[in-house]
C-alpha cells in the first residue's frame, strides 16, 4: 500500500470516526402511542385511563377497566427540518426537509380477570429517528442517511389492593434496526486544500479528485433488547387520581455489519490517532451497545367540574446513561469511538378535557420537551433541540362500546447552531402530527 493511498484513506477515515457514530447522537424518544394522548400533548398519561392505550404507559391503569377493551391506530408525523450554512469551500450546505414523513402505529388490549387482577398487551414504538440527505450533499460526511426503527412488545399485569391503590408490572421486548450511510461531500477537497496538511502535490490531487457521492461509511444491524416497566395508581375518588410510572433501561447489543476502506495492515498505526479500524473494503462483523434510557413519570387527573377535567405530567428521562458510543470487532478491537455525554432531560405537559355530551369529548394540551443533547454534541444527522407542543383532539362515541379518537399536534423547535467537523450549520425544525385510533369495549 502506497503512502498516497494510505493518507487518502486515513483522511476519509477521520470522517467515519466522527460521523458514523452520530446514529444515536440526539434525543430519539417517541411519545406517539395513542391519538387521544396526542390531542392533549400526552399530559396525564399515567392517570387518565380513557382507553386501552393508557396501560402501555402505566400498567396499573388496567384496573380502571371493567371489561376487555381494544384500541388500535396510528400517528402520522410530518416534519419540516431545514439546514442552512456555507462550507469552508464556499459551497452551500443548505438542505430542506431532511426528515422524512413517518407512520407510528399502535395496538393495545386490556382485560380484567376479576375485581383484583387484570392483564394487558400492547405493540408500540418508543424510539425512532430518520434523516436523509442527497448522496452528493456538500457535507455528506456529516449527513448521509440515518435510520433507527424500534418495535416494543409489552405484556403487563395489574393488581388492585383496595379502592385507592392499584399496582402494575410489565415486560418489554424491543426490536431495534439501525442503518447509517455517509458520503464524502466536499471533505476530500477541504483536506487537499488545507495548506498546513503534510500532503505532497500528488497526494493532494489524489484525495481532491474523489467524487462527492463516494460512500465512506456503511453500517447496519438489528437486535432484540429486554426491559420492564411498573406503575402505581392512587385514586382519591372516581374524579381524582394520580399515577407514578417507571420504565427501565433497555440495553441493545447490536451485532451487525461494518465496512471500512482502510487497510487492516495499518490498524496499529491508525488506532494511535483514534481512527477506525480498516477492513480492506470488506464487510466484517461488528458489535455496538446502545443503552435506551430509563424513565420516570408523575401524572395527575382531576375532574374539576361536571364537564371539565385537567391533567398534567412531569417526565424525567435518564439520558445521562448514554455517555459514549463504541463499536468493536470480533477480536475486541475498537472500530470507532465517540464521547456523547448526554444529559438528563425532562418533559412537562398540561392539558384539559371537555365532556360535551355522551357522544363528544374534546381535549387540548401544551408541553415542553427539554433536549438531552448538549450544544457541543449537536449533529445534523439529528439536529435535536428544545421543543414546544400545542395539541387538540376529540373523541366521538358511536355507542357505549365503540369510539374513535382524533388528535393533532404542532411541535416547534428552537433555532440552533451546529458545529460539526469543519462545518457550521443553522437548523430550525417543526412538525405536524396527526393521529386516529379506534376503540372498542367487549
Amino acid at each position: 500500500m502506497s503512502q498516497k493511498n494510505l493518507f487518502t484513506k486515513s483522511a476519509l477515515a477521520v470522517a467515519v470516526a466522527i460521523v458514523s457514530s452520530q446514529a444515536y447522537s440526539a434525543g430519539f424518544q417517541l411519545n406517539e402511542f395513542s391519538s387521544s394522548g396526542l390531542g392533549r400533548a400526552y399530559s396525564g398519561e399515567g392517570a387518565v385511563a380513557d382507553n386501552a392505550g393508557s396501560a402501555s404507559r402505566n400498567p396499573a391503569t388496567i384496573m380502571m377497566f371493567d371489561r376487555p377493551s381494544f384500541s388500535g391506530g396510528a400517528v402520522f408525523v410530518d416534519p419540516d427540518v431545514n439546514i442552512s450554512g456555507t462550507s469552508p469551500s464556499g459551497r452551500s450546505t443548505d438542505a430542506d426537509n431532511i426528515a422524512p414523513t413517518a407512520w407510528v402505529p399502535n395496538l393495545h388490549f386490556v382485560a380484567p380477570i376479576n375485581e383484583q387482577f387484570g392483564w394487558g398487551a400492547s405493540v408500540t414504538s418508543n424510539y425512532g429517528l430518520a434523516t436523509e440527505f442527497n448522496n452528493d450533499y456538500t457535507a455528506g460526511s456529516m449527513g448521509g442517511k440515518t435510520d433507527l426503527t424500534t418495535l416494543n412488545l409489552n405484556l403487563s399485569g395489574a393488581y388492585r389492593l383496595n379502592n385507592n391503590w392499584s399496582f402494575g408490572l410489565g415486560f418489554d421486548a424491543v426490536y431495534a434496526k439501525a442503518k447509517i450511510e455517509r458520503y464524502a461531500g466536499d471533505l476530500p477537497q477541504l483536506i487537499a486544500g488545507n495548506p498546513s496538511s503534510p500532503l505532497t502535490p500528488a497526494q493532494r490531487r489524489a484525495i481532491g479528485s474523489l467524487p462527492g457521492d463516494t460512500q465512506i461509511a456503511h453500517l447496519k444491524g438489528d437486535e432484540w433488547g429486554y426491559g420492564w416497566n411498573a406503575g402505581i395508581l392512587y385514586e382519591i375518588d372516581k374524579d381524582n387520581r394520580y399515577g407514578f410510572t417507571y420504565r427501565s433501561e433497555i440495553k441493545i447489543d447490536f451485532d451487525g455489519d461494518y465496512k471500512s476502506n482502510l487497510p487492516s495492515a495499518y490498524n496499529p498505526l491508525l488506532s494511535n490517532f483514534g481512527l477506525p479500524a480498516g477492513t480492506n473494503g470488506q464487510t466484517v462483523p461488528g458489535s455496538l451497545t446502545l443503552n435506551l434510557p430509563e424513565m420516570w413519570e408523575l401524572s395527575g387527573y382531576n375532574k374539576v367540574a361536571p364537564q371539565w377535567a385537567i391533567h398534567y405530567s412531569l417526565t424525567y428521562t435518564s439520558w445521562s446513561q448514554f455517555q459514549e458510543l463504541k463499536a468493536t470487532g470480533n477480536n475486541g478491537q475498537t472500530l470507532f469511538y465517540k464521547d456523547e455525554s448526554f444529559k438528563d432531560a425532562y418533559r412537562i405537559a398540561l392539558g384539559t378535557t371537555y365532556f360535551m355530551d355522551k357522544n363528544w369529548t374534546f381535549r387540548t394540551g401544551i408541553a415542553f420537551d427539554d433536549s438531552p443533547v448538549p450544544a457541543d454534541n449537536r449533529s445534523i444527522s439529528i439536529p435535536d433541540q428544545d421543543r414546544f407542543w400545542i395539541s387538540a383532539g376529540t373523541t366521538y362515541a358511536f355507542n357505549d362500546d365503540a369510539s374513535v379518537d382524533l388528535g393533532v399536534s404542532y411541535m416547534h423547535g428552537q433555532h440552533v447552531e451546529i458545529n460539526e467537523g469543519p462545518y457550521t450549520f443553522q437548523s430550525e425544525g417543526k412538525a405536524w402530527l396527526y393521529g386516529m385510533n379506534f376503540n372498542y369495549a367487549f
